[in-house]
């Protein structure tokens, strides 16, 4: 999945993170459908668990300053995908690797990403003025 123009919450950092995601899945996804994946899987899941630590809080601290009428459900969305994730790292440490639930996790991302931030985080543009 792409970036696209219309994902911007007009946070520069905020899309500049959620390019960054967008990026990690869609190489992780090439790497994948190239029957890779395995040694690199951990890895993504780290960077997955580091990046909703860092990202969700910094969204939500913005949401809740400009006091955008969806920061309740943002942060709602937010644990349920933490929760999604914590589960999968609890799977892959117990199970170990599986492409196919790989793929799931990338499909699942992707998903969650354009339902997101199409209905969710692009709202926070109309209440606050962009930064660099």
């Amino acid at each position: 999945m792409k970036w696209q123009p219309s994902y911007a919450t007009g946070d520069a950092e905020i899309d500049r993170q959620h390019r960054a995601l967008f990026e990690t899945t869609e190489d992780y996804r090439e790497v994948l459908s190239e029957g890779a994946g395995k040694n690199t899987y951990d890895g993504v899941l780290e960077f997955l668990m580091a990046y909703v630590e860092a990202h969700f809080g910094y969204e939500e601290n913005c949401m809740h300053a400009a006091r955008c009428p969806v920061a309740g459900r943002n942060k709602k969305e937010h644990a349920a995908f933490i929760k999604m994730l914590e589960k999968e790292v609890e799977v892959q440490a117990r199970d170990g690797f599986s492409h196919a639930r790989a793929m799931v996790l990338v499909d699942s991302i992707d998903n969650w990403l354009a339902s997101h931030i199409c209905r969710i985080d692009v709202q926070l543009r109309n209440f606050i003025s962009p930064k660099k």
